[in-house]
């Protein structure tokens, strides 16, 4: 080599480093065995397959030494769906039914389950006024059900007895000055009486009490303490001999005859509950019985940890039967609403988002996300993403979804954002794909392993022939790892060659079968899709 060449092939190389290394050449590998490379096409010795460029191969097949982020390929969102046109055979193979989305008529029910508890407003507390001791307890266990007026003990009160004999004393002076010819004395005699009287009314003796007082003229040395109201008692805090003091309490009633069942209910739920709705209860100890009930309150507070809310409600409890601690089962029903519903099998839900596949003719769904809302009688509310009409994939979404997403991985596809459609429309984009014609064939017919000629042809929704668009076909195979072989994908770049047809040469770098996945663009933006599995032989 000269020293002029021998410069030139210096100063054309990259430096790395302190010395000089040649680039790297893009060898010749093959599929199903990766370990046979050269530089130049050929065969493979083991298996007399079709060498290919490395570069064609998916990551898997690639030098471990590489960078992987150099070959890493463009990955679709997690819940990226791409159009896809299935043909008859397939729709027919899958079981894809076609339905509705229609108005219907759809109530709120909830359901939720609660516990029977006492009514707090039906509480009646048990003290004195004054002090005294415990003599006789006539109840003396909580769960004893008394009624008005019922004894409950009797009360010895050193005070109780003073204030009697002046009473008494009072009415004595009452009863002699009322022959006195001064008036002012007959007038005072009265007033002394009455105000003894008061006092002992105030200390709660009971009306009874002072009549028999009155008439006996005898000061009781014990007074009788009975139920302000009729209920079970639910706490006790006074045993025989007790010393009470004013303002203890010594007994606590509860009514029953009307009790409270205190549910939690979704946070979901929550805007079908309205104060005063009405509502059914059922509780196990009476199968098959109803007890209506009312929406009294609905608490302010959620709780966090399992996002419901008590919402208490009011329900007669004739003969007791409703006991504090039973478990019960609500069901609220609220007023009927006119909503757009699909069936529950045609809603794809991720946990993070909810999809629905919309026919838009020959075999063309577009993937559409919706919101949904109640769910009843085997369909589901629809709040945004599909107008009455719209026919959506009833049955067999799931095997729709699945080729979807396929078909979203292969192409590196995103989704155009809401109102970015090909028409400026919302979701345009869907709907363009379906309304564009698009059909492919191979020169020769069937495909064959090597060169062949890729022709598509593109219509407009009006049928006529698309002369500006840019159209591509992808082709893959999945891998199969039982055969150590790795996806291959390759695309093909097709131009316009007249009245709407685009023609390009592609190659089938091994017999089998295929996907070939057309895509076309217009002004930089997606308009149309089309695939169908094509086979190479």
């Amino acid at each position: 080599m000269s020293a002029a060449a021998a410069y030139r092939y210096r100063t054309h190389l990259p430096w790395i480093g302190h010395r000089f290394v040649a680039p790297k050449v893009d060898e010749y590998v093959c599929p199903m065995h990766p370990e046979v490379r050269q530089a130049t096409p050929g065969t493979c010795p083991l298996c007399g397959m079709d060498l290919v460029k490395e570069s064609t191969l998916a990551p898997a097949a690639a030098d471990t030494h590489a960078d992987p982020a150099a070959h890493a390929p463009s990955a679709a969102p997690p819940d990226a769906r791409a159009p896809l046109q299935l043909d008859l055979r397939k729709r027919q193979l899958i079981g894809v039914r076609l339905v509705a989305a229609e108005r219907s008529r759809m109530s709120d029910d909830v359901r939720a389950v609660g516990t029977v508890q006492f009514d707090e407003t039906r509480y009646r507390d048990v003290n004195i006024r004054v002090e005294g001791y415990v003599r006789t307890l006539f109840v003396n266990a909580t769960g004893v059900p008394v009624t008005a007026g019922q004894p409950l003990f009797t009360l010895y009160a050193p005070e109780l007895i003073a204030t009697q004999q002046e009473y008494l004393l009072a009415l004595r002076t009452r009863d002699q000055a009322a022959t006195s010819a001064i008036a002012d004395a007959r007038g005072y005699a009265e007033r002394l009486a009455e105000a003894a009287k008061q006092r002992l009314a105030v200390w709660d003796l009971p009306a009874a009490e002072l009549a028999a007082l009155e008439q006996s003229r005898t000061p009781r040395e014990t007074i009788t303490i009975s139920a302000p109201a009729s209920g079970v008692v639910v706490e006790k805090r006074v045993v025989e001999g007790m010393r009470v003091m004013p303002g203890e309490s010594l007994f606590r009633l509860a009514d029953v005859s009307s009790v409270w069942v205190e549910a939690d209910i979704y946070e979901r739920d929550l805007r079908a509950v309205r104060r005063g709705a009405r509502a059914s209860v059922t509780v196990d100890a009476y199968p098959g019985e109803v007890f209506p009930a009312a929406v009294a309150l609905i608490l302010p507070s959620l709780a966090p940890e399992t996002r419901t809310a008590k919402v208490r409600f009011v329900l007669g409890n004739r003969g007791g039967r409703l006991r504090p601690g039973m478990f019960a089962n609500v069901a609220l029903t609220a007023q009927a609403r006119e909503v757009i519903t699909v069936p529950t099998d045609a809603v794809i839900d991720t946990g993070t988002a909810r999809f629905v596949f919309v026919s838009q003719g020959d075999g063309y769904f577009e993937p559409r996300q919706i919101d949904t809302g109640q769910r009843g009688d085997g369909r589901i509310e629809v709040v945004t993403g599909l107008a009455e009409g719209d026919r959506v994939a009833g049955a067999a979404a799931f095997f729709i979804d699945s080729e979807s997403q396929l078909r979203a991985a292969m192409l590196g596809y995103t989704p155009a954002p809401a109102g970015e459609g090909a028409t400026g429309d919302p979701g345009a984009a869907g709907a363009a794909t379906s309304r564009y014609a698009i059909t492919l064939r191979t020169d020769p017919d069937p495909p064959r392993n090597g060169d062949n000629m890729f022709v598509v042809a593109v219509k407009d929704p009006e049928g006529r022939p698309v002369t500006d668009a840019g159209v591509a076909v992808l082709l893959y195979m999945a891998p199969m790892p039982s055969m150590n072989m790795p996806a291959m994908k390759s695309e093909v770049t097709l131009l316009h060659n007249a009245d709407g047809e685009y023609h390009g040469h592609g190659r089938f770098t091994m017999a089998g079968r295929w996907d070939a996945i057309v895509t076309v663009t217009r002004n930089g933006r997606a308009v149309g899709s089309y695939s169908v599995g094509v086979t190479a032989r």
